[in-house]
């Protein structure tokens, strides 16, 4: 599917006018996002997160899209925390285990306003207190240092997908941003750990992974693979995008993709393009394999530029908007917004070993 980005580019300067009728849905909506990297953020710049912030001054990729009240505001109702850490094995590992410890503390200093979540029904029980749910997703496979045994270690503190590789390779598994390889195959550590993860009842998420891992892990995988926040290459050619065949492959498990929201993976690199080009990477994956494999992931503090419509969380409701503009039913957008994710987890939860 080719884009006509003249006709994008030419949209961004009209603001989504969201109807009433849309934030009601929205709010009713169950809306989760699988993928933030706001924790990072504020414990880069000691920040509090229950305060609503504005991006300090010279820091243009760092929007401060996340904080309490942004979420609140936006509607979003579950929240994926990604743990991240340099890709240094030696150290990555107490990184992240400093990095989950910063979590807990904050979610237990935002206790009024977030539940820690590690299972379906806690972010059903989240939004029946009106809290927002907060979940734990690691993201590489070099934060275990080569340890198989860590998957169970992270799993018992709560942490419910680790992604194969982030844009460095590991020991597990290759990135799709490593161009010193051009084939790639999964190691005995690589295949443990689908196993193990299928045992425990932990989400595999391929984001990051070359693609020929991709295909070995939905192969070998005998529970839904998601990818937590990512896009079409058919859009947006790009390493870090998902061919077809990657996106079917995900499909055929059952898995889910959440969209993500960063203007460089959406539109070419110097463009910035309007939010609606989120749906037509909707439309190009709902055209592939259907409405089921669709979920949110915005990645909101990864370093990204958003595009033209969405200044923060407060603007989903306009992404909202957009999808029922493009003559999506109510059912689908639920779908996207929140209950494809609720069955993979649901599934993937029931699976576990640990039960």
């Amino acid at each position: 599917m080719a884009l006509d980005w003249g006709e994008v580019m030419r949209k961004i300067k009209q603001p989504v006018k969201v109807s009433d009728v849309t934030r009601e849905f929205h709010r009713r909506a169950l809306v989760v996002d699988l993928h933030t990297d706001s924790l990072m953020y504020a414990r880069i710049l000691g920040l509090d997160l229950s305060q609503r912030h504005r991006a300090p001054r010279g820091i243009s990729n760092w929007k401060l899209h996340t904080d309490v009240p942004k979420l609140k505001e936006g509607g979003i109702d579950a929240v994926f925390f990604g743990i991240v850490a340099h890709p240094w094995p030696r150290k990555a590992y107490g990184r992240a285990l400093r990095n989950i410890g910063y979590a807990r503390y904050v979610l237990e200093k935002n206790r009024e306003d977030l539940l820690f979540a590690s299972t379906p029904a806690d972010i059903e029980a989240a939004r029946g207190a009106g809290k927002v749910a907060a979940l734990l997703g690691v993201e590489g496979m070099h934060m275990l240092g080569g340890h198989l045994e860590r998957i169970e270690e992270f799993y018992s503190i709560g942490v419910r997908y680790i992604t194969m590789a982030h844009f460095t390779s590991n020991r597990f598994a290759v990135s799709s941003a490593d161009s010193t390889k051009e084939h790639a195959e999964l190691g005995a550590l690589g295949l443990g750990a689908v196993k193990t993860m299928n045992e425990l009842g932990m989400m595999i998420d391929v984001s990051h992974t070359h693609t020929e891992l991709i295909s070995e892990v939905c192969r070998l995988s005998s529970q839904p693979v998601i990818v937590s926040h990512g896009a079409a290459a058919a859009i947006r050619p790009t390493f870090r995008n998902l061919t077809d065949e990657d996106i079917k492959n995900i499909a055929e498990t059952g898995g889910v993709i959440g969209l993500i929201y960063s203007s460089g993976w959406l539109a070419p690199r110097r463009s910035k393009p309007h939010l609606s080009v989120v749906v037509d990477h909707a439309d190009h994956i709902k055209g592939l394999v259907g409405i089921d494999h669709i979920a949110l992931g915005s990645d909101w503090d990864g370093l990204i530029t958003t595009p033209d419509g969405m200044r923060d969380a407060t603007d989903l409701p306009a992404l909202t908007q957009l999808f029922f503009d493009r003559g999506y039913g109510a059912d689908e957008v639920e779908k996207i917004l929140g209950l494809n994710f609720m069955r993979v987890f649901r599934q993937v939860a029931k699976s576990s070993s640990t039960q």
